[in-house]
């Protein structure tokens, strides 16, 4: 079987405001898809609607031939689905490695191990391990975001405007890594 993630003709309302109207994606493995648009026209409530963390009013979503319908974002974690919100998100007063640790919750128990290959993509998050989330630069936690989402071993890994403040030579790391 191959990691497919399909959004068919999907819509999202908060409250009685519709934000997305007939929405259709597809991204296949061993691709980069990219969402693109202006401000305000949905990008983020589409990878939001993804994830789980905004639930979709009319269409679906089909991960690995499972209609996702109303699957909390916890259940889209275990399937594979890794996320990295706009503005980070880590978790200030934790270390970087409590951060990373953060990324175990939908794995088993023997899983549960930072691999090496987010220190290869990422060598800064070695060296600052014990470092609290909130001193890193934004680059820095950008990093960490994105090694905390690849600790879930995704299948596809959503990320939400990955380079949005950050200095040209670290998007320049994050696109290679």
């Amino acid at each position: 079987m191959t990691t497919a993630l399909s959004i068919r003709d999907i819509g999202l309302h908060y409250g009685a405001a519709q934000a997305l109207r007939g929405i259709s994606i597809e991204a296949k493995p061993g691709r980069i898809t990219a969402v693109l648009g202006r401000n305000g026209v949905g990008k983020s409530s589409t990878l939001r609607a993804v994830t789980g963390i905004n639930n979709v009013s009319s269409g679906e979503i089909v991960f690995n031939d499972e209609v996702l319908k109303k699957a909390p974002p916890y259940k889209r974690a275990r399937l594979g689905i890794g996320y990295v919100p706009q503005g980070r998100e880590v978790f200030p007063l934790l270390t970087v490695k409590e951060n990373l640790e953060t990324g175990y919750a939908p794995l088993k128990a023997a899983e549960r191990n930072v691999p090496d290959y987010i220190y290869e993509l990422f060598p800064i998050l070695k060296s600052m391990l014990g470092r609290r989330g909130g001193d890193l630069s934004g680059g820095q936690q950008q990093q960490l975001a994105i090694g905390r989402a690849l600790v879930t071993r995704p299948k596809v890994l959503v990320l939400d405007e990955p380079t949005e403040g950050i200095q040209p030579s670290i998007i320049k790391d994050i696109g290679r890594a």
